[in-house]
């Protein structure tokens, strides 16, 4: 069956993130850009097959409405029968984010002296590091821990390849570290890049859950850290339940989240009693990290 790829035309960067929320759960992956000298952006998905347009109908008029457009006409088509997922993989450069060095299994160059080396095999789950919010996470990390923060237990919700869960256990910002994805591919992935970085159970483990309610999370809870790179409205969803979650003087790191929706995601966490500590920006997304005071 052929992938196909679709394009939705809005009118400005503010449309982009209920659209987004709407195809999310029927697609393989999404990308926006802005078009050159604006003010419309382009929203890409990607779906085995068509996208199953009747099912998704409801979500798109509801973004639609929330973003105060008419609905965009969608434009579909197939993509060449190519293997994506190693073409991606070809196309991988490794990066830097503070002392973190992240790269595929294939590379064959030098790790920097002194860098903390992730191996990540992206695969058919999110995190690489080169997304502005995975390398705002990363540079949340690694600023940790030159502050030298220790701690009994910390939380990767939403692991996806377990990039944060690894930065985390490699640099021992905490005994224990518990990776979570609501996509049991995600936590596949994420487990063989535990093995491959050398970051396996007891120290590291991984459970597919979907928000905090399962026995391996409640299990470990409070958490000295938490880190949640999910998107926006999950992010506020699951105020309360995150900010529980939290051990008094515990630090969390939300991330993405767009610019623009800094204070809508802040509001709620606010109200548990977090505060902000910091902000990172970076090509439009934001990365704040909160504290519970104690």
């Amino acid at each position: 069956m052929p992938v196909y790829k679709t394009i939705l035309i809005l009118p400005g960067e503010a449309a982009v993130p209920p659209f987004q929320d709407a195809v999310e759960p029927y697609c393989l992956g999404t990308a926006a850009f802005e078009w050159e000298g604006g003010p419309n952006w382009s929203l890409e998905f990607y779906t085995d097959g068509l996208p199953p347009m009747a099912d998704m109908a409801p979500r798109l008029a509801l973004a639609a409405s929330q973003a105060g457009i008419a609905e965009p006409d969608p434009i579909m088509a197939p993509l060449p029968d190519i293997d994506w997922v190693a073409e991606n993989q070809k196309s991988f450069e490794p990066i830097h984010a503070g002392r973190f060095f992240v790269h595929q299994e294939f590379f064959e160059g030098p790790v920097p002296a002194g860098a903390t080396p992730l191996m990540v095999n992206a695969g058919t789950a999110f995190g690489t590091g080169t997304h502005a919010t995975t390398w705002g996470c990363l540079m949340e990390i690694d600023r940790l821990a030159r502050e030298g923060f220790r701690g009994r237990a910390a939380l990767d919700l939403g692991c996806g390849t377990a990039i944060l869960a690894m930065a985390m256990r490699k640099e021992n910002l905490a005994r224990r570290v518990v990776g979570s994805d609501i996509d049991p591919e995600a936590v596949r992935v994420a487990r063989a890049n535990a093995r491959l970085n050398g970051t396996p159970a007891p120290g590291l483990s991984l459970a597919v859950a979907t928000g905090l309610n399962h026995p391996a999370i409640r299990g470990s809870a409070p958490y000295d850290l938490i880190v949640a790179n999910i998107l926006a409205r999950p992010l506020m969803l699951l105020a309360r339940d995150i900010s529980r979650a939290l051990r008094p003087g515990g630090q969390l790191i939300l991330s993405g989240l767009l610019t623009e929706q800094e204070n809508m995601v802040f509001g709620p966490y606010r109200m548990q009693g977090l505060r902000l500590v910091r902000r990172r920006r970076r090509d439009g997304w934001s990365t704040l990290t909160l504290a519970r005071g104690v």
